[in-house]
């Protein structure tokens, strides 16, 4: 009939129409991905005035004279699908780090705690065997959290320039430090033991002296203390707490660095010039 050719007349006619429109929406759409990219790609840090210092805020995202807000409106300003593939390429590998540097930790105060519950008046071989143990692992994980550690601070944390200037990173290497030098009395006299049961044979050592108890037990004390010390110094440095553009990172490093010489010095000697008494080995005995 006239009016179902109408109707499909202009059905057809409606059909191409349709059809360019959604072309040139496809295309304008496209259009606008490349620009954004293209954008994306020659994006500069805007320059600021004096007025803006890393002082007041710490440096976070494209320059270290970028402060908080700025950083949220620039990261904002950018489309979403952009900023998430911008973050893409290190992203699996700064979890990695991430995860293995908190497992250290994590392991660290596993090992301590093993130790200090270990450690014990008349202490038998199997104990001193959960010791060396417990203390092996300990240098491995002390091993992993250092190792992180420096990538995190250099390769993907919030970069050296920010964590050169601020000085609760400082102190939360000095408390690692002290932990690390600490753990080499223990570790120390673990190791002469293990070296005495090995000459002995089927034969048990002397069990630990009161006193070597008592000494050991204090500084695995510390060591956890020092150790439960670091998150707080994580979260508040991660928050740019304390920040100062001021500080010279070698004025940093120099607590971690004397509290790891001097204390692991000291520890080391005291460990290799410790000396049990007669009466206190016929005690342990």
């Amino acid at each position: 009939s006239l009016a179902e050719r109408s109707n499909t007349s202009c059905s057809n006619t409606r059909s191409p129409h349709k059809l360019t429109m959604r072309s040139i929406a496809l295309i304008a759409m496209a259009a606008f991905a490349v620009r954004e990219s293209e954008a994306f790609a020659t994006l500069k840090p805007p320059r600021l005035s004096p007025r803006h210092s890393r002082s007041q805020q710490p440096s976070l995202l494209f320059s270290p004279d970028l402060s908080v807000p700025e950083v949220a409106a620039a990261a904002t300003s950018l489309p979403a699908p952009l900023l998430a593939a911008s973050a893409a390429p290190n992203a699996l590998a700064s979890a990695v780090v991430a995860y293995l540097h908190y497992a250290g930790f994590l392991l660290s105060g596993v090992c301590l705690t093993a130790e200090r519950l270990t450690l014990k008046e008349g202490m038998g071989k199997a104990d001193d065997n959960v010791l060396s143990i417990a203390d092996s692992l300990y240098g491995v994980a002390g091993l992993v959290i250092v190792v992180t550690g420096y990538l995190r601070a250099t390769q993907f944390g919030k970069g050296w320039e920010f964590y050169a200037h601020e000085p609760i990173f400082w102190l939360k290497l000095t408390l690692l430090a002290v932990a690390g030098a600490a753990s080499f009395f223990p570790t120390a006299i673990i190791i002469q033991r293990a070296l005495r049961q090995r000459d002995a044979g089927e034969a048990s050592i002397p069990p630990m002296s009161p006193r070597l108890v008592a000494r050991m037990t204090s500084i695995v004390n510390a060591e956890l203390l020092a150790l439960a010390s670091i998150p707080l110094t994580a979260t508040t440095m991660s928050r740019g707490i304390g920040y100062a553009e001021w500080l010279p990172w070698q004025v940093g490093a120099l607590p971690p660095a004397l509290a790891l010489g001097g204390l692991g010095y000291k520890y080391i000697n005291e460990a290799l010039s410790w000396k049990e008494e007669e009466g206190e080995k016929r005690a342990a005995e």
